[in-house]
């Protein structure tokens, strides 16, 4: 028997926003004109790298590394 386990981060807003967000990125992304691939290619990094940190940071147990997960997150969501 697989035993299922739940993933607590899928529970935050914020991470459900972040989710989201990637999914109207790849929108965007795929609207661009051609020759834009620099662009493309930033927004998809940094729209994906938001969902990311924000996991990640959820998994850690310091407050000083939650901190820094989530402000590259935060950094990540204003570059883009």
């Amino acid at each position: 028997m697989i035993q299922q386990f739940e993933l607590y981060h899928e529970k935050l807003d914020v991470y459900k926003c972040s989710i989201k967000f990637l999914t109207l990125s790849n929108v965007i992304i795929n609207n661009l004109p051609r020759g834009q691939l620099e662009i493309k290619d930033q927004l998809k990094r940094a729209s994906l790298s938001i969902v990311l940190n924000i996991a990640e940071g959820y998994g850690k147990y310091s407050p000083k590394d939650k901190k820094r997960f989530y402000l590259v997150s935060k950094g990540s969501a204003h570059e883009c």
